[in-house]
């Protein structure tokens, strides 16, 4: 289960442990404001899937041990990512759970669907739901992964 407090101590961890990286200096590297980085390590931020990816980009992990899911450390090297509603709709129709299902049994709303077809990108906690509906882990659902 994923939950922002399990997130932010994972981050804090993680920048500890390389270099004692500062959030400034993390900023820089993935892209984005040295608030939003305080914000996550505080926990008063949510994280879009694009910034988690871009984090556990850069320490090379998994989004499993980035967001908590996972107390296993596990190497993933950064790829291209297909985009986000064709890996879902792939990922559906190996499982075959369909939308329906989602809309029925899950908070996901229909017009998600619609808006991640248009190119919107997800947040992670909604990715988890996702994943969890799927049985699945976020690396995988997303394309990072291969299994």
């Amino acid at each position: 289960m994923y939950s922002l407090s399990k997130l932010s101590e994972r981050l804090g961890e993680l920048m500890f442990y390389h270099n004692e990286i500062k959030s400034e200096e993390l900023a820089r590297g993935i892209g984005v404001t040295g608030v939003s980085v305080r914000g996550w390590l505080h926990g008063s931020h949510e994280i879009s899937l694009e910034h988690a990816v871009a984090l556990a980009d850069y320490f090379h992990c998994s989004l499993e041990y980035l967001s908590g899911r996972s107390e296993k450390y596990e190497e993933v090297t950064p790829r291209e990512l297909p985009p986000f509603y064709e890996r879902l709709r792939a990922v559906m129709k190996e499982k075959g759970v369909t939308r329906y299902e989602f809309i029925s049994k899950t908070r996901i709303k229909d017009a998600f669907f619609t808006n991640w077809a248009r190119g919107e990108k997800p947040k992670l906690s909604t990715v988890c739901t996702l994943a969890d509906r799927l049985q699945v882990t976020l690396d995988y659902l997303i394309g990072r992964t291969d299994d």
